[in-house]
């Protein structure tokens, strides 16, 4: 009778001891509520639209491509024609002989002018054509001898045209091109870089925008239980006070009160850190007094499409996918490479040939010109130069280098393959899981509201203990909260899938169609592989 009395009396000081904690619950309640209508509601198109126009990620990437695009004009205009000019003036003495035995200093004053074109074209001929002019006029210390003072300054013209062809080492359009065509592989890569990047980021959006939506349910399924259980835990004291109830029948009231107020607080912080993480890929500026609190305003939406067939998506994705396209771009500029890799090594010999005219006037201009009109100073040359290494070692070596990086190239390709296959395969195990689990947990859920709902009403009529309501209502919650997740895993595997099949960026053009047009056409035009 004494432990009865003394049980009796420890179940009222819980009792008493509620009324507290129903107080700070609710204060928690309220609080909550407060940062709830503070928070702004986002849409996923609009937290995909704010990510693609503030992600610096994204940005970087575009603005590589768009660099390697600048890269390729520049090798374009590689062969632009060359203009050359020259203009000097000379003065010099020198000492030379005179008679049998004297020797005397002389002055020449020489004025050079000159101008030329150049142009390299792309299978290695180099061809110039230049004219100069120069006047010169000679002097020494001697000054009265005969031949000095009546002859210059003399006027001299010449005309050259000059071409040289590489036979061996540098001829050909494979070595002339070949920076031209390293720069459009680039392009490639980066521009295939930037759509993997937009995918990659428009699938993280959005796997964090429906994590945030997650966790805002249960939050709120844990706030709607935990208001329920205080309602219920005041009509338990209540009927305590009244004599209605036994002290000892309410203590599970107030063990589910707590239990569910730890669950309210670790689901807050948990929407706290999803909130933080969609800001964060959104540009949002985290922890500033401008930041936003959001809200996810949209529901999941169930994919209405049946359940893809896996050799058709595995197709799609290998067709499609960036990450393969890359390797197979870098693959090209390994077979590239090889191609060209003993170039720079080999025997030089190349064919040189020139054509010049020369004219001369002494005092007067004219005669130089009219000298050169009439041909009368022609001269040509033909001749061949060439160069050898003395052993070919080093050139046999960098050839074996590049043959073994296309092969790394083909292997890492194959990898990827078998990669693509296993994570397509993964995504439709997944969604086909998450929708089976989803039709099970909505039965589970409808079941266990029933029951719930049975067992409150047994209880009010005397034919049920609180601990079976209580084991009810988390049964209900637990259902809630596992069928929400499923729709969530359902929606996130679609997501998986369709990011392997290369179908987000589609998917999201309007989002897409914010970004400058010399950077959307990184993502919206056909960088396709070179293979």
């Amino acid at each position: 009778m004494n432990s009865l009395k003394k049980l009796c009396l420890f179940s009222l000081v819980c009792v008493a001891c509620v009324g507290p904690s129903a107080a700070l619950g609710q204060v928690k309640s309220a609080a909550l509520g407060q940062v709830k209508s503070a928070a702004r509601g986002i849409s996923q198109l609009d937290a995909v639209a704010a990510a693609v126009r503030n992600n610096p990620t994204l940005h970087v990437a575009l603005l590589q491509a768009s660099q390697s695009r600048y890269l390729v004009r520049a090798e374009e205009a590689l062969y632009t024609p060359l203009l050359n000019a020259n203009a000097g003036v000379t003065h010099s003495r020198s000492p030379f002989l005179v008679g049998t035995n004297d020797v005397q200093v002389g002055t020449t004053d020489t004025v050079d002018l000159g101008a030329g074109l150049s142009k390299v074209f792309p299978f290695g001929t180099a061809v110039s054509v230049s004219l100069g002019g120069q006047r010169f006029l000679r002097s020494s210390e001697a000054s009265a001898l005969a031949f000095e003072s009546s002859s210059g300054p003399g006027y001299s013209l010449l005309g050259q045209l000059a071409v040289t062809q590489p036979l061996l080492r540098g001829a050909g359009s494979d070595v002339g091109l070949a920076s031209l065509r390293l720069a459009r592989l680039g392009l490639s890569v980066n521009e295939l870089g930037a759509q993997e990047t937009a995918s990659a980021l428009l699938a993280d959006v959005v796997t964090a925008y429906w994590e945030l939506w997650y966790a805002t349910e249960v939050a709120r399924i844990n706030q709607a239980s935990h208001e329920l259980a205080l309602v219920q835990e005041r009509q338990a004291r209540e009927q305590v006070a009244s004599g209605a109830l036994a002290p000892a029948s309410a203590l599970p009231y107030v063990t589910q009160v707590a239990e569910l107020e730890e669950a309210v607080l670790g689901a807050t912080s948990e929407e706290r850190q999803r909130e933080l993480a969609l800001s964060q890929l959104m540009g949002d500026r985290v922890g500033s007094e401008a930041a936003a609190h959001w809200v996810a305003s949209d529901a999941p939406p169930l994919p209405a499409e049946d359940e893809p067939v896996e050799a058709r998506a595995t197709e799609d994705a290998i067709k499609r996918s960036y990450v393969r396209k890359q390797l197979q771009t870098e693959l090209a500029v390994a077979r590239d490479q090889l191609r060209l890799s003993g170039d720079p090594l080999r025997s030089r010999l190349d064919l040189d040939a020139y054509v010049q005219v020369r004219g001369l006037g002494n005092r007067r201009v004219p005669p130089a010109f009219e000298q050169a009109g009439r041909l009368d100073a022609v001269s040509a040359h033909v001749g061949l130069t060439f160069e050898t290494p003395i052993t070919d070692t080093r050139r046999a070596a960098q050839m074996q280098a590049a043959t073994l990086a296309a092969h790394v190239a083909e292997k890492r390709i194959a990898a990827t393959d078998l990669m693509i296959r296993s994570n397509v395969a993964s995504a439709i195990t997944r969604r086909r899981a998450a929708s089976a689990k989803l039709s099970l947990a909505a039965r589970t859920e409808k079941v266990a509201g029933e029951q719930a709902m049975a067992e409150r009403a047994r209880f009010h009529a005397g034919s049920s203990i609180a601990i079976s309501v209580q084991q009810a209502e988390d049964s209900l919650r637990q259902a809630q909260l596992r069928a929400q997740r499923a729709r969530v895993e359902l929606v996130l595997a679609d997501l998986d899938l369709a990011e392997l099949r290369g179908e987000l960026l589609q998917r999201y053009t309007r989002a897409l169609e914010q970004l400058p047009q010399e950077t959307r056409f990184s993502l919206t035009g056909a960088a396709r592989s070179p293979l």
